[in-house]
């Protein structure tokens, strides 16, 4: 590739790698805090939208994801049913609520992104954040659905304020045991027919090859880099070593 912009060096005989996968890209993500740039960004290349979700209160990703939405449906049609959404979130959970309002307390005060803010019981009232039970998390999280309607992918963040690597190992466990399979189940009967998986990559190569073999990419060694720039000797054929006889 050979290239020119504004906002960083030109690109001269540049080959980028690791090369897509029997060369076809990766479903693309495209992540927002607050900018609904972003999202009319996701919409118009057809990919999806991931909502930050953490810091804010659950009205402002709302209008965030239907902005995304409408302009999915205004680029794509099909009233941007096949619109991509992701959502995160951010729990502490212990086997018992008061302990996890106990246990995440010091370090929900001392953290430089909460501290000086609302009170943590205010935080988790207004935001996304969520601090209790297993059952507790579940219900918080099915109340997105609620809000934002079938989604496709929920992340957690859970090593944030400072948590140390133990305690973020066993909220790792609590989550997998007792909370992921019950939001699998519960969101899986929520879905409405019809709404779409985030493509995975096998659909994706089916898409553009069907039931062909897909085309593996191979760079030409011969092209030039980005710090020499383009070889004087592009077409011309790889040299051969010297055979000797013994």
């Amino acid at each position: 590739v050979d290239w020119e912009g504004k906002f960083r060096t030109p690109l001269q005989g540049f080959t980028s790698t690791p090369r897509p996968l029997d060369d076809v890209a990766p479903f693309v993500w495209h992540g927002s805090i607050r900018t609904p740039e972003i999202a009319e960004q996701a919409a118009y290349y057809g990919d999806g939208f991931f909502a930050n979700h953490i810091f804010w209160p659950k009205g402002h990703y709302k209008r965030l994801i239907d902005f995304y939405r409408q302009r999915f449906e205004h680029y794509h049609g099909d009233s941007g049913k096949h619109a991509i959404v992701g959502l995160g979130g951010q729990v502490y959970l212990a086997k018992k609520s008061q302990d996890a309002w106990n246990e995440f307390r010091p370090y929900f005060n001392e953290a430089p992104v909460y501290g000086n803010g609302p009170k943590m019981e205010d935080f988790v009232d207004q935001t996304p954040l969520t601090v209790g039970s297993p059952q507790e998390v579940i219900d918080k999280t099915l109340s997105f659905h609620d809000e934002f309607g079938d989604y496709q992918r929920q992340l957690f963040l859970i090593d944030h304020a400072g948590l140390p690597l133990k305690t973020v190992l066993n909220q790792l466990d609590l989550l997998g045991e007792e909370v992921i399979p019950v939001l699998r189940k519960e969101l899986d009967a929520r879905r409405q027919p019809g709404t779409p998986d985030t493509p995975s990559h096998a659909s994706l190569v089916k898409e553009k090859y069907g039931d062909e073999e897909p085309r593996q990419p191979r760079p030409n060694a011969n092209r030039g880099d980005n710090v020499t720039g383009g070889s004087p000797y592009q077409d011309s054929p790889q040299a051969s070593g010297a055979a000797f006889g013994l």
